[in-house]
């Protein structure tokens, strides 16, 4: 339960608090931290989706786990417009004042670095995953958790919640696949030094698995 728990963190509340050390290792320099909450989350999204109404116009023809995914890569899932929504949820339900220009640079970069991670994985360390990978982390870690948060999410988005596990929040899914797959090979590959740090040690296998990547 513990890593389900976890999960529906990133689902929902990655929108306003930190992302777990997974993230951080993977995913470089993510910095989603909490802030004072001004505006409640349904709020939130209502006024960005105004602001952005296609970011879930396209549901009905995205990944869900009926569809045959053979032919899709898992970097199709990315998708910096829907990275540009959470920050701006994430802005709006938080002291932060950043501009649209800043957000918009910063899916960019944030999508970008996903792309680069699973490029690294799988260039470097022989690690890559599958759509079909994908539809079973989430139907065994997911998809039957149904937190009142969680529901409330959905419900703002004005979607099922077959569609923000499978569709919507595919993307942190991909990750956490990958990430499960990947972190044993770091581990053998970077072992632990005798009396190591453990938060140094993992800083070090971040920065020798984004000695590889192709941003700068």
């Amino acid at each position: 339960m513990q890593k389900k728990n976890r999960i529906i963190i990133f689902s929902v509340c990655a929108l306003f608090f930190i992302v777990a050390f997974s993230r951080q290792i993977v995913f470089g320099n993510e910095k989603n931290v909490t802030n004072n909450v001004s505006v409640d989350l349904e709020t939130a999204v209502a006024k960005v989706l105004n602001e952005m109404p296609d970011v879930t116009k396209n549901q009905a023809k995205s990944l869900g786990k009926s569809v045959n995914l053979n032919s899709q890569s898992v970097e199709n899932t990315m998708d910096n417009k829907k990275a540009e929504f959470r920050l701006k949820v994430h802005n709006e339900m938080s002291n932060l004042k950043h501009d649209n220009a800043y957000l918009e640079k910063v899916a960019i970069e944030e999508t970008a670095r996903y792309i680069d991670a699973i490029r690294i994985a799988e260039e470097i360390y022989g690690v890559s995953i599958t759509q079909e990978e994908v539809n079973l982390y989430i139907a065994t870690n997911v998809a039957d958790v149904v937190l009142p948060e969680k529901e409330r999410y959905a419900k703002a988005l004005g979607i099922s919640l077959y569609d923000l596990d499978y569709n919507f929040d595919r993307d942190f899914y991909v990750m956490d696949t990958l990430w499960d797959k990947l972190m044993p090979v770091l581990l053998e590959r970077y072992p632990k030094e005798d009396g190591e740090d453990p938060n140094l040690y993992l800083d070090r296998i971040k920065s020798e698995f984004y000695s590889h990547s192709s941003i700068r």
